[in-house]
């Protein structure tokens, strides 16, 4: 599967390192599924139609065309759906970490005490934040492109604004927490997105690791093969999920599933019964 390396891939071949700062306009009719972005420089999104879902390590997030997003560099699933007339469109802001830094250095007595910390920060639109957009639209619309001067000073615009208006929320994005080991970040990863449809395959892409590489930590970790090992877990969930009489209907979505009949096909094979049976036998029971 192809990855994408952003901001870099947007550059013509042979072109020399991005700046610090790069400002690009996206538009697609086509919906896609997890996309895979390496992302060596953070990112603002904002979207203008359609709507998008982005998972890193350290979770997921979905935004509307009434948000933006400020999200973290590093390893990026993104899926688009289009809006009513067939649209995706957005702006994106990228910025290197150390353009981030310097912001948070000169501004740090206006940022608030320290809290927990995360790389995906969403922030609802409001008519500064539109009328924003429209200028950076024109900007990007004009004959010549504008300056690395005129695009970084747009992302001080920006980011002073948020400063301004939600300086938790700017600051949250500041103290995006590190794991301490290699075992302990494969086991955030796993544990964060067991509820979510993800595959092995991706997990180990999020991991930043290649597949057989992601299987032998997990298996040392977890002491059982990653596909085993979720399986099971997943299972457990859903059978807890079915005792606490929720319909399977319901279920299947809170345990990684994107089908009612992939996961119904699932537990049958674990349980030897279907979902509805497990759960009318457990209504007998009680």
């Amino acid at each position: 599967m192809t990855v994408y390396n952003l901001p870099h891939d947007l550059l013509p071949a042979g072109s020399p390192a991005p700046t610090d700062v790069l400002i690009r306009s996206y538009a697609s009719q086509q919906p896609s599924v997890k996309n895979r972005l390496v992302l060596h420089y953070h990112m603002i999104n904002l979207l203008i139609a359609g709507r998008k879902t982005l998972v890193q390590a350290a979770g997921t997030v979905t935004i509307f065309q009434d948000e933006i997003l400020l999200m973290a560099a590093g390893h990026t699933l993104t899926s688009e759906l289009l809006s009513d007339d067939g649209q995706f469109r957005s702006i994106l802001l990228y910025f290197s970490p150390a353009v981030l830094a310097e912001f948070y250095a000169r501004h740090a007595a206006q940022l608030p005490a320290a809290s927990a910390g995360s790389p995906l920060v969403t922030f609802a639109k409001d008519d500064f934040i539109r009328n924003y957009i429209e200028s950076l639209r024109l900007l990007l619309a004009a004959p010549t492109p504008p300056s690395s001067e005129i695009q970084r000073l747009k992302l001080q615009e920006l980011l002073l604004y948020l400063l301004h208006t939600n300086p938790a929320a700017l600051g949250k994005f500041q103290r995006t927490p590190r794991a301490s080991s290699p075992e302990l970040a494969l086991r955030q990863v796993v544990e964060t997105h067991l509820s979510q449809p993800i595959t092995v395959d991706e997990l180990a892409f999020l991991c930043h690791m290649s597949v057989s590489t992601f299987q032998r930590r997990f298996a040392a970790s977890y002491g059982q093969p990653p596909q085993k090992w979720l399986l099971q877990q997943r299972m457990q969930r859903a059978a807890a999920l079915l005792h606490q009489h929720q319909p399977p209907s319901d279920v299947y979505q809170q345990v990684g599933y994107e089908s009612h009949s992939s996961f119904s096909e699932a537990f049958k094979k674990a349980f030897g019964v279907s979902p509805t049976k497990f759960k009318q036998q457990g209504l007998v029971a009680g």
